[in-house]
Order: C-alpha cells, then sequence, then structure tokens
C-alpha cells in the first residue's frame, strides 16, 4: 500500500460521505503544498543558481490557497468581491514572505503595478492594516510613517 493509498482510506473511513472525503484530500493536498512551499523557503539560496526560488514558493501557497478557497464554506457561500478580496490579501501575504522587509502602502502599490494589477492606495492600506488584524504582520509608526513588517513564527503568529 502506497502512502497516498493509506491517506486516501483513512479519509474514507474518516468521512464515509464522497463529497466530505474529497474535501478533505482537497485540504490534506494543499497542507503538503504550504510544507513544501515551507521546506523551500527554510532552505539556504544560492541567488546565482536558484534566482527563481522566490516564485516557487509563491506559486506553491497561491495554488495551496486556491484549494482551500475552494474548499472552505465561506470559500463558497462568499460573494464575488469576498472571494476576490481573500485572494488579494493571500496573494499580498505571500509576495511578504517572499521579500520580506519593510512594507508601506507605496510598496504594495508599486508591487501590484508591477503585477498589473490595480494599486489604489486606500485598498493598499486597507489590505496592510488587515493582514495586520488577522496576526499576520507588526506594525510600526502612525499615519503617513506607518509601515509593516512580517511576524515570524518565533514572534507568536
Amino acid at each position: 500500500m502506497t502512502n497516498d493509498d493509506f491517506v486516501f482510506s483513512t479519509l474514507i473511513a474518516e468521512h464515509p460521505d464522497p463529497a466530505t472525503a474529497s474535501r478533505a484530500l482537497q485540504l490534506a493536498e494543499a497542507a503538503v503544498l504550504r510544507r513544501a512551499a515551507d521546506a523551500i523557503e527554510a532552505l539556504p539560496q544560492d541567488y546565482e543558481c536558484d534566482p527563481g526560488r522566490g516564485d516557487a514558493v509563491e506559486r506553491l501557497r497561491r495554488t495551496a490557497a486556491g484549494i482551500e478557497e475552494k474548499c472552505s464554506p465561506a470559500g463558497a457561500t462568499a460573494t464575488p468581491r469576498e472571494a476576490a478580496r481573500e485572494r488579494r490579501l493571500e496573494q499580498l501575504l505571500d509576495t511578504m514572505r517572499t521579500h520580506g522587509g519593510k512594507w508601506t502602502t507605496s510598496t504594495v502599490q508599486t508591487v501590484r503595478r508591477t503585477a498589473g494589477d490595480p494599486a489604489q492606495r486606500g485598498t493598499a492600506r486597507r489590505d496592510l492594516a488587515e493582514l495586520h488584524r488577522r496576526g499576520h504582520l507588526h506594525q510600526y509608526g502612525a499615519g503617513d510613517g506607518r509601515y509593516y513588517t512580517l511576524k515570524r513564527r518565533t514572534d507568536g503568529a
């Protein structure tokens, strides 16, 4: 019996309803993708030999987020606007994890413009504030001098 067969048979035993088992399997797949992204990110990087590592990590996390969004009850009942906001927040968080450093509203706007996405100042400001509210970011300063950094696992995030 392969590891995949074991996981599938365990999911079937725990979730006899095929729809529930399928959802559980998809969520397990998303968790594997996130662990793979974390493992790649934890490796020391040789920029000359591996310049695309951040892209791979971001793609794995984005794929996992898409799977989780499709499987989540909130994702299934979310309005298109709410779903777009969650995708935008996940993309921003993945980009911040890839690049690190200090993030301001202006930085978010620049990244979004570079990607060909809309880059409204108010949206960028609200997105940073929301990621801070959800516990992903540290906030420093006030008003126009405000910036954010990622919380690390050692920070209790």
